[in-house]
């Protein structure tokens, strides 16, 4: 696997992996593939250029999983940054490419930010562990934070911060 910051050129795998992940986990992600998907590639081609996503290339050079980083700018909170968007293929899974997205991501934020949060819904145990070996920490739980289909998850908010 290829780790790389994903470019404006990147776009359309990209759109397509998130609406990927967003018809199949709903629950995991604030975002809704309703919304997602009225997002034009040139739309989807800004926010890449504006802002930090990794991507997780196959050697055949498919996009397989992706993370967002966004740090704040306001001077108050410049030292926080934040995990988002976290998806892996599931045929992807297993072989190290989450860490390995997770590790690209906080080697960017490391540089400036003395704390890293991440919000992950409650019921995916998988998520959990990988952010936990990560050094993330829980520090509350956000109740009902979301709400997909009639039905209420929970939230993890989780943070790591410099030793």
């Amino acid at each position: 696997m290829q780790i790389r910051k994903l470019h404006a050129s990147d776009a359309a795998g990209f759109h397509a992996l998130r609406l990927e992940g967003l018809r199949a986990c709903p629950e995991a992600f604030g975002a809704s593939f309703e919304e997602e998907s009225r997002l034009s590639v040139a739309d989807v081609a800004k926010r890449l250029a504006a802002g930090c996503v990794f991507g997780g290339f196959s050697d055949a050079g498919r996009l397989e999983g992706v993370v967002g980083l966004a740090q704040s700018q306001a001077p108050k909170t410049r030292h926080i940054a934040t995990i988002w968007g976290m998806y892996v293929r599931p045929e992807a899974r297993g072989g190290g490419l989450a860490s390995a997205l997770m590790e690209a991501a906080m080697g960017q934020a490391d540089g400036t930010c003395t704390s890293i949060r991440l919000s992950v819904v409650s019921t995916n145990q998988a998520a959990l562990r990988l952010y936990k070996r990560m050094g993330f920490t829980p520090w509350a739980v956000d109740r009902e934070a979301l709400l997909v289909d009639g039905v209420y998850y929970d939230e993890v908010l989780m943070r790591w911060s410099r030793p």
